[in-house]
């Protein structure tokens, strides 16, 4: 094995490598077969008590993660049963650190498969080899001991599930082909085949393989960009999320025209907004649309419900409801339009709320989502996201990542998990999900992978927009988040029109 370089994952496989030490056999056994007593037979690396797996070498970063499935390989095995130890080895002072200790009871085994996975962030900085160890019972009886590992990946949060599934890649291809082979030859779908190869009188072709395109390297490599002048005095985050939307092929919805639009098709309307807060947006679109909406306003708060009321012209229509939207139910009621503004990533109990949007709308009526936050629970980035957010934050020079909150400069953007000890984010990983199990997407606008945690209120004095160098370098940070996003970057920031898809017969009225 070489380990002249060190990775930042491993995936066990035909293909990985690793050692299985000692080396000699502490029994005779197959290093890989089908274990097939479990409910599910899986092709694994068999290990007999006495043996252990030893990966390649391995960095750990603060994100990285260990998931194994594994089994006693033989349907009886020692009546005191075997174990499997899971250690990282560090190879800077050979400490050892146990991962985990698993026992399998003697006899008969069970039908399923173990699995656990582990976080590894206590790990973080250091560089060594995995250990997985297959040792006897308490009574140190080896007999018939033999541990099966089926699955075993060590990766970054962001690698894992995509690894996992390349495992036995060559064999999956080689059974993929021939099962498909042989299923198109089956009758159910040969005769229709036969009749349009007689129709179409076709013949045997030649194929090809496909060419991948050549990638452009340096600055031709980076994302092309549509340019923009800054406002005067406006700030470096406004300025990115100006640029950044200059350069999507799509814009968010608008809402201000899609209300007078509906005010004009329905003459007056009702509209709710659920976690209002001071409702700066709700009494912007009001002053605008001044006319034909009825408005309620929702939160918890009373005291921010006071200060949304003096937003509105006394003219309007303005009910207002103190209650926690954690705890909505329908009540039978309806609105042509429930929106809000960038807080359902403070909710608990999501599937109470998108129920209650569900049959609180009017069959006509929308959702609209404003500015939510849809990244990762705690408000933190996606993982695939933070490398490509680190490589270009990294490279800011030191004034530009001074941190206004924490008075220190941040050599990476900080993504602590802000859930803790409050609800900022609490749920954001399930908002999308749940939004399109209850409500049907009309238009929806996602960006922003990163490039808001750059710019945002920790740093964005660091900038001067006068500045020539300064405006290079948010320019250069939205380049970056173009790259990832259109490499495929998942958008943390959503914007969307949503219509209802259940309709029920509770009896409700509807306009």
């Amino acid at each position: 094995m070489n380990d002249a370089g060190a990775a930042s994952c491993f995936l066990l496989d035909e293909t990985a490598i690793f050692d299985v030490l000692p080396e000699v056999k502490q029994a005779e056994h197959p290093q890989w077969m089908h274990v097939t007593h479990l409910r599910e037979a899986r092709y694994s690396l068999i290990l007999t008590a006495g043996e252990h797996l030893r990966s390649s070498r391995l960095n750990v970063f603060s994100d990285s993660r260990l998931y194994i499935r594994f089994s006693a390989a033989l349907p009886n095995i020692s009546l005191d049963g075997l174990a499997c130890s899971l250690v990282f080895l560090d190879d800077g002072d050979h400490s050892e650190f146990q991962l985990g200790l698993f026992h399998f009871c003697g006899g008969n085994t069970p039908s399923e498969w173990r699995t656990a996975e582990f976080d590894l962030a206590w790990l973080a900085g250091k560089s060594g080899h995995l250990l997985v160890a297959c040792g006897p019972g308490a009574e140190n009886d080896p007999t018939a001991d033999w541990l099966a590992i089926s699955d075993l990946c060590v990766a970054r949060e962001g690698e894992m599930r995509a690894l996992l599934a390349k495992t036995h890649l060559q064999m999956r291809i080689k059974n993929e082909m021939a099962h498909f082979s042989s299923v198109y030859r089956n009758e159910f779908y040969s005769k229709v085949q036969e009749r349009q190869s007689e129709t179409a009188m076709g013949i045997a072709r030649s194929v090809r393989q496909l060419n991948g395109m050549i990638q452009p390297q340096g600055r031709d490599a980076q994302a092309d960009i549509v340019m923009l002048e800054p406002f005067e005095a406006e700030a470096a985050y406004s300025y990115a999320t100006r640029l950044l939307r200059a350069n999507v092929p799509q814009t968010p919805p608008d809402f201000q025209a899609r209300l007078r639009q509906k005010v004009s098709d329905h003459g007056s309307i009702k509209v709710l907004s659920i976690c209002s807060g001071a409702a700066r947006i709700e009494a912007g679109l009001s002053a605008a649309v001044p006319e034909g909406v009825e408005w309620s306003l929702l939160d918890i708060n009373e005291d921010l419900l006071q200060i949304a009321a003096k937003q509105f012209s006394s003219a309007i229509s303005l009910d207002l409801i103190v209650a926690d939207a954690n705890n909505l139910v329908p009540t039978g009621e309806q609105w042509d339009v429930i929106m809000c503004v960038s807080a359902l990533h403070h909710l608990v109990e999501l599937e109470k709320v998108m129920l209650f949007i569900s049959r609180s709308l009017k069959n006509h009526g929308e959702f609209w989502s404003l500015g939510e936050a849809v990244g990762r629970n705690g408000n933190r980035l996606w993982p695939e996201a933070i490398t490509a957010a680190d490589a270009a934050f990294s490279a800011l020079p030191a004034r530009y990542r001074w941190n206004v909150d924490t008075q220190v400069v941040d050599p990476v953007i900080p993504d602590r998990d802000h859930s803790i000890g409050c609800f900022e984010g609490i749920r954001s990983e399930d908002i999308t999900a749940l939004l399109e199990r209850w409500l049907r997407p009309v238009d929806v606008y996602r960006t922003n992978c990163f490039l808001w945690r750059m710019v945002n209120l920790a740093y964005s004095g660091n900038f001067n927009l006068e500045k020539a160098q300064d405006r290079a370098l948010v320019i250069d940070l939205v380049r970056a988040e173009l790259e990832h996003f259109r490499q495929g970057g998942l958008g943390t920031e959503l914007f969307g029109v949503y219509q209802k898809k259940h309709l029920f017969s509770d009896g409700a009225s509807d306009r």
